[in-house]
């Protein structure tokens, strides 16, 4: 039996909590108020249930409190194997707590170097890993510089954390202009969560054009497997709006191996050594280029695509690694294609006030699962990024065209029966043509210093 520690939770997250208890392990829960929008209020209680204990934390970004809360309620820090996050915000505060405690954890140097997007990209420039040109900048005189050097279209997002909804797509100067001049205010709309950790700086970055892929790299410290690979769905009009997710990728064999050793190569260039990690890269004509590394498990709706189309958990990976299970170098099999997307209307919209309560149930013996949290007369805010998305649809089917294309019929149907559009999805883009030779590293290479 081990003593797991988890540094709170998502609503997803907590089938690693349930499946460590199912392997009779100990579990204690560090739990912050701070994070309750994660949850829904059943969520949070069965989060608190499935725990050995929980502990309230008012900062679960101070490990050293953390410690003392563990310590206050008679735990012995001796007695810990492992502290694991699956919540980005939480995943460096969790690095640093077991490093305190001599439990298994991640390196926190590297969960750093992997959440600071700018010296993610430096440390790929310092290996000589393919890469997109980039600035730093902290205000929109910078900004305007680095975009007229790089060239139109840029991407301007937040150097830390999850920044979706401060994250612009810029095709002109104005674009630039605008971001810096909205910030306080699209900052004021995110939780508190987000926002904490949050700074003045932002990254300016080329716009990569192709296929969007995310890829699952899993870690035991010694091997490194793309466990799947997974293709994106984004915005026609807006790539950094993620509408939704399918497995298998597309690719073929060949070139999905290529993508999966480009993502490992970044995950060992950065020194990330214990864990899963969400690594999103886009397929140019010029081959793989990173978009960033999530130093922690996929969020979202990620896990349950992969489980539709492999049968596999990627939580029951995570915490068999920090229970000290070795990792297999074999990649998921897939037994049947999955795809899902997300429910999300293209402006603020009012849904009919006719529409009857139970209407999502006539679209569910087409689904393999989903959900919708719209009824009747509901106000719905135009997507600006994960957090205004109100359901989801998962389909299976023999392939990925397939999968998609029933994905895509269900998505319009239920548009209609709402009486709103949908935000557009972009068509699925062709495999880029030049794809990179698959490579491998005997060992990781060595970590430069990161800003923490």
């Amino acid at each position: 039996m081990k003593h797991l520690v988890f540094v709170d939770s998502s609503v997803l997250g907590l089938r690693a909590m349930e499946y460590a208890k199912e392997r009779g392990d100990a579990v204690t829960l560090l739990w912050s108020p701070h994070y309750d929008f994660m949850h829904s209020p059943a969520s949070r209680e069965r989060a608190r249930a499935v725990a050995d204990r929980a502990i309230e934390v008012e900062d679960l970004r101070d490990p050293r409190a953390a410690l003392r809360a563990l310590c206050a309620e008679g735990i012995d820090p001796d007695g810990i194997d492992g502290v694991l996050a699956t919540l980005h915000m939480l995943a460096e505060p969790a690095a640093r707590l077991a490093e305190l405690v001599g439990a298994r954890g991640p390196s926190p140097k590297a969960i750093a170097a992997a959440r600071d997007k700018a010296a993610c990209r430096r440390t790929l420039d310092e290996h000589g890993l393919p890469n997109l040109r980039f600035a730093e900048v902290t205000e929109a005189g910078a900004a305007l510089a680095a975009a007229a050097d790089i060239g139109y279209p840029v991407v301007v997002k937040p150097v830390f954390g999850v920044g979706k909804n401060v994250t612009t797509f810029a095709h002109s100067a104005q674009d630039i202009e605008l971001h810096f001049a909205q910030t306080q205010a699209r900052l004021a709309e995110l939780e508190h969560g987000f926002t904490v950790e949050l700074d003045d700086r932002y990254v300016v970055e080329e716009v990569a054009v192709g296929p969007l892929y995310s890829v699952e790299v899993a870690t035991d410290g010694t091997t490194y497997t793309a466990l799947t690979s997974v293709r994106r769905k984004v915005g026609l009009d807006n790539p950094v709006l993620e509408l939704g997710s399918t497995v298998p990728c597309g690719l073929p064999p060949a070139a999905e191996r290529a993508l999966g050793d480009y993502a490992v190569d970044v995950c060992r260039a950065l020194g990330l050594d214990l864990g899963l990690f969400h690594v999103e890269v886009i397929g140019t004509a010029d081959g793989f280029r990173l978009v960033e590394v999530n130093p922690r498990i996929a969020g979202g709706t990620v896990p349950e695509v992969i489980r539709a189309a492999t049968g596999r958990s990627l939580f029951e990976v995570l915490v068999d690694l920090y229970e000290g299970e070795p990792l297999s170098p074999e990649p998921f099999p897939v037994v049947t294609a999955a795809s899902h997307t997300f429910l999300a209307a293209a402006e603020d919209c009012v849904v009919r006030a006719d529409l009857p309560a139970d209407w999502f149930e006539a679209f569910r013996p087409r689904l393999h699962s989903g959900s919708s949290s719209i009824g009747p007369g509901s106000r719905l805010l135009g997507m600006e990024g994960n957090t205004t998305t109100y359901g989801v649809v998962r389909v299976v089917a023999e392939d990925t065209a397939r999968a998609e294309a029933a994905c895509t019929e269900l998505r319009e149907e239920i548009a209609d029966r709402l009486g709103f559009p949908m935000v557009p999805v972009a068509p699925a883009l062709p495999v880029a043509p030049a794809l990179p030779a698959a490579s491998t590293h005997p060992a990781a290479p060595a970590l430069p210093e990161a800003r923490s």
